[in-house]
């Protein structure tokens, strides 16, 4: 798969340093599954090329904009090994920004506006962090820790992210950073 496949790669095996280690990501992964490591290396990757690759921006009340991105990724809920994790190829997994359609409540046509960055959680899209996010993320629902978020639903997706982010963030960060002072020698 190329570069994509390298992306899909970097992110597995970040993943992967992080199940391997004791902390309190790999802990809170075990509490469905004795090695979550183990169920980890079993999933499959599958990319979506022609998914979703605007960002939706509507108005609702008053003048602000509310703006939805492309998916990131989706697997089944409590899927367990075996799985196949999608990644949007127009998401924030591969891609740092997309163009916004622009639409009312009230309907009408959407007219496409400039360029938006997009993001994995506080994380740039296309950087390592948000990807290992976004596979811990998927991760989560395979192992049924977290509650089914399709869509971002009552901002369910985004709940969902911010428990990963309680349990995980200091590795994602701290494996993150390693990989940065890894190339900068």
């Amino acid at each position: 798969m190329g570069k994509t496949g390298q992306k899909i790669l970097r992110a597995r095996d970040r993943v992967l340093e992080i199940l391997q280690t004791e902390n309190t990501c790999s802990a809170w992964l075990r509490e469905n599954g004795a090695d979550p490591a183990a169920t980890f290396r079993t999933l499959d990757y599958a990319v979506d090329r022609p998914g979703e690759t605007f960002v939706h921006a509507w108005k609702d009340m008053g003048a602000q904009y509310i703006f939805r991105d492309p998916y990131v990724a989706r697997v089944g809920q409590d899927t367990g090994a075996y799985a196949t994790i999608t990644l949007n190829a127009g998401g924030a997994f591969f891609q740092t920004h997309a163009a916004a359609l622009l639409g009312s409540k009230e309907g009408g046509f959407p007219k496409i506006s400039g360029q938006r960055l997009m993001n994995i959680g506080p994380y740039p899209g296309d950087s390592l962090a948000g990807q290992t996010l976004a596979l811990l993320h998927e991760f989560g629902h395979v192992l049924n820790l977290l509650p089914l978020d399709f869509n971002n639903q009552d901002g369910k997706s985004v709940q969902n992210t911010a428990e990963v982010l309680r349990f995980c963030q200091a590795e994602i960060e701290s494996k993150a950073r390693r990989g940065i002072l890894q190339v900068q020698r």
